[in-house]
């Protein structure tokens, strides 16, 4: 998927997001066989940094809408991913919490 993108940034925001959304489902399938403390925290932190990429990743996204407008659809599309990680790793939380 990621030969679907063909700006520098693009492609490492989609390589970063893929990222946290392993590491996320990673944790989410460590936390469900022992329930610790442990790893809420360690998810919780792990959703505060994704917050604040997240926050840097559309900067630069609207950035590159503003250099290259030609390419709206990559750009949407990385949009659309980041913004999609997001909801997930609440879900993530949640189900750790519970």
């Amino acid at each position: 998927m990621i030969f679907l993108f063909k700006h520098k940034w693009n492609r490492r925001i989609v390589r970063v997001v893929s990222f946290y959304f392993l590491l996320s489902t990673l944790l989410l399938c460590i936390a469900l066989i022992p329930e610790t403390e442990f790893t809420t925290g360690i998810g919780i932190m792990l959703y505060l940094s994704y917050i604040i990429l997240t926050c840097i990743a559309l900067i630069i996204i609207l950035v590159n809408v503003l250099r290259y407008s030609k390419d709206i659809q990559e750009h949407t599309m990385t949009l659309i991913l980041l913004i999609l990680n997001c909801p997930i790793s609440m879900l993530y939380l949640y189900f750790i919490n519970d």
